[in-house]
């Protein structure tokens, strides 16, 4: 994962030195040397994440945070603040401000660059809702994006899985004040799972070492992998320092840790900060899927259609020219699907696209466009793709489609499917998106050629 990160500190040395941490790891590395040249640099740049100094001469890091969060151009753009600084005032006052974490110096780097993954990963997917709900303005769709200002509510449900009873008890009692927050607890992974399969909540609280062993980031990476609960927040607790078992966590999908013993006003502002997200995410979901779903979704498979994917293609490429990072593009075909209909009749070959778009989904990233273009024709647009992940992630279609055999009426088996795949990439500043799916579809021709079930990149159709 790469991202443009801005490091802000009035130190050239603390500067240079995160600067060489980070790039060694591919991040595009901005700097800046004050308050004031942070705040400029963060909106003309446009940076993925800022890790903000707290001391510094113009401007204290807490004054820089306020006004980034309270200005919309830079309000989406989450802050690491890093600071020398250690007592629990100083890191709730950095949390109030909203900083989504507060690291301090020296800094470890398991901390720094698990942390950096897990913000990256969130904007992102947060980029992408905001960009399909622009599509969805576009075509004269929806209604217009609520104002950064605008209210959301504070009160949120969050399901709490403590090591213990008694340390449940004691957290549920310190949050009891805030009757916004609704809290439930249970007290194994079993009954966490079973009761957010029945209503998630806004936020999943979770003690790493559930029952003295580590089932706690067990029931992290499956929350975030099933559909119900994808969505949620989820605050990891882990043992004060136990800097391994938060890192690991936020990799597997946790939102945010707080380390036991838990600081209960921390709790509380980080609880806050994750139902917000969660809101402002669920809002802009909620209103490209009711407001595209008669006009630009296909009623069969759930996928958004020709008409979505064309405006939609052109804004990744608007993106791709801004960011300097290449887009792919896929044109996917069954193979032989006028046979399926020919014997089985067409609600089997209903049930064969239905299946072949939920494999494809569950087979992408979250930020990727799945469409459907035509009869048994499908379109995937990769956002922030190189020709190597575009292969890959092509390859592993045409694997999944093939392994494993559909549903059929007729047939106990089921029946072997296969899809031949055209990939294209687009270079930043291409802006023909059109003369880009007609080569995709040149590569879609040469795999048909081929015998079917293959992947053909552009190129090597041309060459």
């Amino acid at each position: 994962m790469t991202g443009r990160i801005l490091v802000v500190d009035d130190i050239p040395t603390n500067r240079m030195i995160l600067r060489a941490k980070l790039a060694a790891a591919y991040y595009e590395v901005l700097q800046a040397e004050n308050g004031k040249d942070a705040i400029a640099k963060a909106i003309e740049q446009q940076p993925d994440l800022i890790l903000l100094d707290v001391m510094m001469p113009d401007m204290n890091g807490f004054q820089v945070c306020q006004a980034l969060k309270s200005d919309r151009k830079t309000a989406h753009i989450p802050i690491i603040m890093v600071t020398a600084l250690v007592n629990a005032r100083d890191r709730l006052r950095g949390l109030e401000c909203g900083a989504d974490d507060f690291l301090s110096k020296p800094i470890n780097d398991l901390a720094l660059f698990s942390r950096v993954r897990n913000l990256l990963r969130a904007k992102f997917m947060l980029d992408e809702l905001q960009l399909r709900d622009s599509t969805t303005l576009d075509l004269g769709l929806g209604s217009p994006p609520l104002s950064a200002e605008a209210a959301l509510p504070e009160d949120g449900r969050v399901l709490l899985v403590p090591r213990d009873t008694p340390a449940g008890e004691q957290i549920t009692s310190a949050l009891s004040d805030h009757k916004c927050l609704e809290i439930q607890m249970v007290t194994n992974a079993e009954e966490a799972i079973d009761l957010a399969s029945q209503a998630p909540p806004d936020v999943f609280v979770i003690h790493a070492r559930l029952g003295q062993f580590g089932d706690g980031l067990r029931l992290v990476s499956h929350l975030r992998s099933r559909p119900r609960t994808r969505h949620a927040g989820l605050i990891l607790i882990v043992p004060e320092g136990d800097q391994k078992t938060a890192a690991k966590g936020l990799d597997l999908g946790a939102s945010d840790y707080i380390f036991d013993p838990i600081d209960s006003s921390e709790l509380i502002v980080r609880l806050k900060s994750q139902i917000r997200r969660k809101q402002i995410s669920d809002r802009l979901r909620d209103n490209v899927t009711d407001t595209l779903r008669l006009a630009v979704i296909d009623p069969l498979t759930g996928l958004y259609n020709r008409r979505y994917a064309l405006q939609h293609l052109s804004k990744i490429s608007a993106r791709s020219a801004e960011t300097g990072k290449s887009f792919a593009l896929m044109i996917l075909d069954l193979d032989n699907f006028k046979q399926v209909n020919d014997r089985h009749g067409h609600a089997t070959g209903d049930l064969v696209l239905k299946e072949f778009s939920r494999r494809i989904q569950e087979n992408l990233r979250g930020i990727d466009l799945v469409s459907r273009i035509g009869g048994e024709e499908f379109l995937v647009a990769m956002p922030d793709t190189s020709e190597a992940e575009a292969r890959i992630a092509s390859e592993r279609l045409c694997r999944v489609i093939h392994k494993t055999a559909f549903p059929c009426p007729a047939l106990t088996k089921g029946m072997q499917v296969t899809v031949s795949i055209g990939v294209v990439l687009g270079a930043p500043g291409e802006a023909d998106v059109h003369h880009l799916l007609e080569q995709a579809d040149q590569a879609l021709y040469a795999s048909k050629n081929d015998g079917r079930n293959t992947v053909t990149l552009y190129n090597s159709a041309a060459a």
